[in-house]
């Protein structure tokens, strides 16, 4: 039981349901604020992901993935690619293993985490998922994307750094589990 306990799999107090309402409903909000194109896209969510993976772990935080990428579907007015919630399940999840219970991050594991997403997520499942719906070979998306990728790589490493070990920010973390 302690294993469950440690990865998050435990009551949250109403403080903790509290902050994760509004902690979705930010994710939710932010993703709506999108650079580029529809295949191509860059948005800070990646933020508000990995501040729940850290405060609430595997279990909320894969939860919460599949639920956001449901609302956040339903209000693009997209059809709904369940792909695109396994990719958002994994996210999750190693950014879970990588921050959940984690005083200060350190930068080889931010690097670490933030390349594991980039290419195993942001590069081959997204492409593949979205070279399904486009009924387009895979290596055009893939070699779309790279470019993005290669950009946004340093810009996530830095600004998830930054904001994980910012003081402000880790005094913010509520009182979640009962």
């Amino acid at each position: 039981m302690n294993f469950l306990r440690k990865w998050g799999l435990r009551p949250l107090s109403l403080k903790g349901m509290t902050y994760l309402a509004i902690l979705m409903a930010i994710e939710i909000i932010v993703g709506r604020f999108v650079i580029g194109s529809s295949s191509v896209q860059f948005s800070f969510t990646f933020i508000v992901i990995a501040l729940i993976a850290k405060w609430y772990g595997p279990f909320w935080s894969t939860g919460v993935a599949v639920i956001v990428d449901f609302i956040s579907t339903l209000f693009s007015g997209q059809p709904y690619f369940p792909g695109f919630a396994l990719s958002a399940i994994l996210v999750s999840l190693i950014y879970s293993i990588g921050f959940f219970q984690q005083k200060r991050i350190s930068w080889p594991r931010v690097i670490i985490v933030v390349a594991l997403i980039t290419v195993f997520i942001n590069l081959i499942l997204n492409s593949w998922w979205v070279s399904i719906i486009a009924h387009t070979p895979f290596s055009y998306f893939f070699g779309v994307r790279l470019g993005k990728n290669l950009i946004s790589f340093p810009i996530q490493t830095v600004l998830l750094y930054w904001v994980l070990n910012n003081r402000t920010i880790q005094n913010l973390k509520p009182t979640i589990f009962k």
